[in-house]
């Protein structure tokens, strides 16, 4: 059975099909439709079965309703917890805002140039971006003027949704300090994020008022699979060793206790995401919480005002919280 058209919905409601495609597909015409008209005609659209032509109407009106998804960290596996709610929170967003959501694979190799060409193609009316600092594809969008609203880590010159890092780096050495440790380890970022620096900074500040001592522990990545260094072993085994050791995020932390029950080590030890992991772990952690997936749906809705010409704040940080282990 062919397809119902415009012409057939015109002689369903007995209207014309100028009149039709003014109601149905955005149409820019002289044309004017009353309630009661407009009405027929969706009541006659409905019960021939049409469907709105999406591709005529973003041509008339310059918009696709299309939210783009980017990541300059060469990765989109939606099975890591951090990404799932990323992308989930983005894609609650966008149905809440009737907006379809398109992510954008790994680009390795090409570039900057091309990356850009590839997104601002037409087929996306704005861009929520996940990038490290010195993508190249951020001073193209900046450049471009090109709608974009960045996500975990601050990006200059756009506006951008993170969760509140300093906050928590603080929560960390306040409960480190509150509950005696007097020297602790601290395993910073291997990357250069903004998001990993604020919270080092801020909970380095936190301890130097504390009274608590910050040793110097190995830089880790995302990955989590940096057991203890021999450095880190010789600390934690001669005099003075700290009490604890605090994680820049929680894969490393999750890491770092396995290798310490296999080291027969024990320390205290506090992370920063909160997500649930993708497999159960073994231990509780106590953490800080940070709601990845609110960050995500505030960044398109930022994102859909600045569609809609409205002013929005350069940076929005959400609140984070501390979530301590049912053992500690």
């Amino acid at each position: 059975m062919a397809a119902p058209t415009l012409q057939k919905v015109a002689e369903s409601a007995g209207v014309s099909k100028m009149a039709v495609s003014v109601v149905l597909n955005g149409a820019r015409s002289n044309t004017r439709v009353s309630p009661e008209t407009r009405e027929r005609i969706l009541r006659a659209a409905d019960d021939l079965g049409y469907r709105r032509n999406a591709l005529a109407r973003s041509l008339r009106t310059g918009r696709t309703n299309v939210v783009g998804f980017y990541s300059g960290h060469n990765t989109l596996n939606a099975r890591t917890p951090f990404l799932a709610e990323i992308i989930g929170g983005a894609q609650d967003a966008c149905d809440e805002a009737g907006k379809d959501l398109l992510l954008f694979g790994k680009f390795r190799g090409k570039s900057a140039e091309d990356v850009f060409q590839a997104i601002a193609d037409g087929r996306i009316d704005g861009l929520v971006v996940h990038a490290p600092p010195g993508d190249k594809l951020v001073e193209q969008l900046r450049s471009a003027r090109f709608p974009a609203v960045g996500v975990v880590d601050a990006i200059p010159g756009l506006t951008s949704v993170v969760v509140d890092d300093e906050a928590g780096g603080r929560l960390q050495a306040e409960l480190l300090a509150s509950v005696g440790h007097r020297c602790v380890l601290y395993r910073p970022s291997l990357h250069p994020y903004v998001s990993a620096a604020r919270r080092e900074a801020a909970f380095r500040t936190a301890c130097a008022k504390l009274g608590v001592e910050v040793r110097e522990g190995r830089r880790t990545s995302y990955r989590g699979d940096e057991v203890l260094s021999d450095e880190e072993r010789a600390l934690l085994r001669g005099p003075d060793a700290p009490t604890a050791a605090v994680c820049w995020e929680d894969g490393g932390a999750y890491t770092l206790l396995s290798d310490l029950a296999q080291k027969g080590i024990r320390l205290a030890v506090l992370g920063f995401n909160g997500m649930d992991p993708y497999c159960p772990p073994a231990w509780d952690l106590t953490t800080v919480r940070a709601p990845w997936a609110d960050v995500a749906r505030t960044a398109v809705s930022r994102l859909v005002d600045l569609l809609a010409g409205q002013e929005v704040p350069l940076e929005t940080r959400l609140p984070v919280e501390l979530a301590r282990a049912a053992t500690a």
